[in-house]
């Protein structure tokens, strides 16, 4: 995911050169414009995934550390849940 950036980069510098080297119609030239502009939309559309994929990780991240305190929490109180019903079966014993 990493390397789409700099490929629509290497992609955009080569239709640049390209376009400055054939000296091709005006035609021609407006149409690789159109296409480096549209690289550098999609660009800019990677860019802004990578950006909510990162919040996203984040996001679970911080849900998976609140799970974590959940069950911890949970099991220490089937400890002492376990601990009061030992205890008042033991009392019911000594009556």
């Amino acid at each position: 995911m990493e390397y789409v950036p700099i490929i629509v980069s290497i992609l955009s510098l080569i239709l640049a050169g390209y376009t400055f080297l054939s000296k091709n119609s005006k035609e021609n030239t407006t149409e690789l414009t159109t296409v480096i502009v549209s690289l550098d939309n999609i660009k800019s559309g990677i860019a802004d995934i990578k950006a909510e994929l990162n919040s996203i990780k984040s996001s679970q991240k911080e849900d998976h550390d609140k799970l974590i305190r959940v069950e911890e929490s949970l099991k220490s109180a089937w400890k002492q849940i376990n601990k009061i019903s030992v205890g008042s079966t033991n009392e019911e014993e000594n009556i």
